[in-house]
């Protein structure tokens, strides 16, 4: 069994993390910030570990498209969240939160159902494809660390999110390209910034502004909107949660 976008095996892995992070939530929400903190920081964990797996699954058993490694460095949005998200969960830190929250967790998504080509088509039980656990742990931890009360997201973090974002890509992501494809390998393309590599949202993009760096801006736009429903979504939930939960009490 092969898996790839929307097919039966990248189905049925979405649906177990998607169970297994509200089953998270309903276990540990009545736990104290200690027990809460210390499971989170376990599933921080195993992201960073299910990121580093399927890089160097890709590294030893590369896909057709190849896998070059001044390409693949822990330099992508995903991948960085993925790395720092034990930084995410002990330290808090609001603007590392928020932009875990906001555009991280949406990046992760955004993977899972627009993989490249290169990410995809690999058996359920390779190594590879820790890919799909981990950009779906990605979207999963941020959540549980806001519904479980650790980190209270606004909608005016949502905005800032994307600055910090553009502001990271422009300062630090936009010179790595521009050194890496100088002088080591003309094909990195970190945050996507010179082509979308076959990546289905970013393709579209391109084919309205087929210009580098220009064409992913209306990115910073569009995806707020997303990000401003990913707030209300947790504003909604919370406010039911904090309704439900003197009633179990209660009960219980």
């Amino acid at each position: 069994m092969v898996v790839e976008s929307f097919n039966g095996p990248w189905t049925l892995v979405v649906v177990l993390l998607a169970a297994g992070g509200v089953v998270a939530h309903y276990l540990l929400r009545r736990r104290s910030f200690e027990v809460k903190r210390a499971w989170l920081l376990g599933l921080a964990f195993l992201t960073l570990a299910s990121s580093i797996a399927f890089h160097i699954a890709f590294l030893v058993d590369p896909p057709e498209q190849g896998w070059p490694f001044f390409q693949n460095l822990p330099l992508h949005l995903c991948t960085i969240m993925s790395w720092a998200m034990p930084l995410v969960v002990w330290f808090d830190w609001k603007p590392l939160r928020a932009v875990a929250f906001y555009p991280g967790a949406i990046a992760g998504i955004a993977s899972l159902v627009s993989a490249t080509p290169a990410e995809q088509g690999h058996p359920l039980l390779d190594p590879r494809s820790f890919f799909w656990v981990a950009h779906a742990l990605n979207a999963i931890v941020p959540f549980l660390l806001a519904s479980l009360g650790l980190y209270r997201p606004t909608a005016r973090q949502a905005l800032q999110s994307v600055g910090w974002v553009a502001l990271f890509g422009l300062v630090v992501i936009l010179p790595v390209n521009l050194a890496l494809r100088a002088w080591v390998d003309p094909g990195a393309n970190y945050f996507y910034l010179f082509s979308p590599e076959g990546a289905d949202i970013l393709q579209v993009l391109w084919d309205l502004i087929p210009v580098p760096i220009l064409y992913v801006a209306p990115i910073l736009v569009l995806v707020l909107p997303v990000l401003y429903l990913e707030w209300g979504i947790y504003k909604l939930l919370t406010r039911q949660w904090r309704r439900t939960a003197p009633t179990a009490l209660a009960a219980a």
